[in-house]
């Protein structure tokens, strides 16, 4: 594949911070989708990594006490 965007699995591995062995373990899971031209060389996308770089987001603190403090302003107000 000779597209910019795409790039191979140990390129992938290091754009995740990830070891091969982990990202080929996402991969069998199905986490991470990946294109396999030809059937043997796995390429990723790089909007697709980022995608799942966004999707794994651990919320501040903050953040779970502003939710928190809303689902319980909202369960009085539905009584």
């Amino acid at each position: 594949m000779s597209n910019k965007n795409f790039i191979p699995t140990a390129e992938a591995a290091n754009y995740l911070g990830l070891t091969k062995g982990y990202l080929h373990k996402l991969m069998m899971r199905k986490v991470i989708p990946y294109y396999k031209p030809g059937g043997k060389n796995c390429f990723f996308d790089v909007a697709d990594l980022d995608a799942y770089l966004m999707k794994v987001r651990i919320p501040s603190q903050e953040e779970l006490d502003s939710q928190a403090q809303a689902y319980i302003i909202n369960k009085r107000v539905a009584r």
